[in-house]
């Protein structure tokens, strides 16, 4: 939450909570309510005290899931989790709870202030919240919105950056639309619930969540203190979750050369980051592990059992023209002297080949032969002159795109229009010529879809696979039943002779 300055018109300062806690000043606000400092009058003990705000705590299944989630939060007991003691209203009906006072600052505000931090240092803050979600998803409780914001770092037993994982119960209401405050990552509520930046891709498609999101999320912050950004950024809330749904993870050094990072700890982030969540660590203990191996230069075995198509750094060197490669200079230079030793011999055979000529004759036709050498030398020298301004090459177009191809759902095979394979299970990337009309057909069991497309450019493609659509069928027509005859009555007993009509 950000710092907010003392209001002296706030009607919360002053009053006395429950008979026992001094609200004395506000100390941050958020998109869903404000924090006080407190003092527990009693024990003389400072608290912090988060009030919903006014319009959501008038909503009566809001304040029931506030309610039950300052709970949950109170029964895990870990101390990497804030401990809440207390929860009520005020007098003028907003809920509250009252929660451990903590002294120091989140991650969000050493990354904005160092922009980087040290691989180890980073491990061990990741492994500390690693401790605490395997205590919460212990008790069923899966956070949702595990970002710098909400890792507060504090002091401890002459321990640095102790770690304190705040804001559970905010982050599993769901069902609420707000804004942040200024400066901050937004955090949207709604049917997709989460904080865009650090969203996994099934939170981002709106699907059913389980614990393995808050690993995602634990990926997403170990990649940005080691680059100094997060992966997938954008001006729009869709746009950032499109990326986290289709877009390749961009190896570290591509977005900061300078990264100080392990292989091993970036292979551990790869994992941590699977698009789908059977290709990640299947809970915290296994990343903590992972993380763990990495500090010491190995693979753990959940890393190294992991398909190498999930771990395989995607180059973005596609995304820039391939500039044309210059000649060295001394292949010029040998290309010169080449072409000088021709000519040279040429005219040596042509003047002085016949065994005839001999003595002065043959001396004039050495001269002569050698007279080329001296009008061509200074070629040669003007290549190899490094006093020369070096020409630049003349801009190249791309003669081949690349266009990453998923589908929905992802997994199919795609083929291009003449019948050959373009990828054997999407997402994937491909090459096409620039200009030219690329139809793409791509089926997953019955399910297809077709796509046509003319790249100019490096280009990221969606398909739909529709499931093909049932036909009727009619049924049968039944024959017409057949008349019964009397077992009594024969028929010709009913008809009547002409005769007699």
């Amino acid at each position: 939450m950000s710092a907010s300055p003392l209001d002296p018109n706030d009607p919360l300062i002053g009053t006395v909570l429950a008979g026992k806690y001094v609200v004395e000043r506000r100390i941050g606000e958020g998109g869903m309510g404000l924090v006080y400092e407190g003092l527990h009058r009693d024990i003389d003990r400072k608290v912090a005290i988060k009030v919903l705000r006014n319009d959501l705590s008038r909503r009566p299944e809001v304040v029931a899931r506030f309610r039950r989630e300052a709970k949950s939060a109170s029964r895990i007991g870990h101390e990497n989790i804030v401990d809440i003691y207390d929860f009520g209203e005020t007098t003028r009906g907003a809920s509250y709870f009252v929660m451990e006072f903590l002294e120091g600052e989140d991650l969000a505000n050493v990354l904005g202030r160092q922009l980087t931090v040290a691989s180890d240092r980073a491990a061990s803050i990741v492994l500390q919240c690693c401790r605490a979600l395997s205590a919460t998803h212990a008790k069923g409780i899966v956070h949702r919105d595990i970002k710098p914001e909400n890792i507060f770092l504090t002091k401890r037993d002459g321990v640095d950056d102790f770690v304190k994982i705040v804001d559970f119960g905010i982050a599993k209401m769901s069902d609420i639309e707000t804004d942040g405050a200024p400066g901050r990552k937004l955090t949207k509520t709604g049917m997709i619930f989460g904080t865009p930046e650090y969203m996994s891709p099934e939170q981002a498609a709106g699907k059913e969540l389980d614990h393995r999101v808050d690993v995602y999320a634990l990926g997403i912050i170990l990649y940005e203190c080691v680059a100094g950004r997060v992966p997938f950024e954008g001006d729009t809330f869709m746009g950032v979750l499109t990326q986290h749904l289709f877009a390749e993870l961009p190896p570290v050094r591509d977005l900061n050369p300078n990264a100080e990072v392990s292989h091993e700890l970036e292979l551990v982030i790869r994992k941590a980051l699977a698009k789908d969540p059977n290709d990640r660590y299947q809970n915290t203990e296994e990343l903590a592990e992972a993380v763990r191996c990495a500090l010491e230069g190995r693979l753990s075995r959940a890393t190294a059992m992991t398909p190498p198509a999930v771990l395989a750094p995607v180059s973005l060197d596609y995304l820039d023209p391939v500039p044309r490669r210059k000649t060295p200079r001394w292949l010029w230079a040998s290309a010169a002297l080449c072409v000088v030793a021709a000519l040279a011999w040429a005219s040596f055979a042509a003047n002085g080949g016949s065994g005839a000529d001999s003595g002065p004759a043959r001396a004039v036709a050495d001269d002569r032969a050698a007279a080329p050498v001296v009008t061509l030398e200074p070629e040669p020298a003007e290549v190899l002159n490094d006093t020369a301004t070096p020409q630049e090459p003349d801009p190249v177009e791309p003669d081949r795109v690349f266009v990453h191809v998923a589908t929905d759902p992802s997994g199919a095979a795609v083929v291009r229009s003449d019948g050959s394979f373009a990828c054997k299970k999407t997402p994937c990337s491909l090459e096409a010529v620039p200009g030219e009309t690329l139809v793409l057909r791509a089926k997953l069991g019955k399910r297809k879809g077709r796509l046509a497309i003319t790249p100019t450019t490096d280009q990221t493609v969606l398909i739909e696979l529709k499931a093909p659509k049932k036909t009727a069928v009619r049924p049968r027509a039944e024959p017409p039943p057949k008349r019964k005859r009397s077992s009594t009555t024969r028929s010709s007993d009913l008809k009547v002779p002409e005769w007699a009509q």
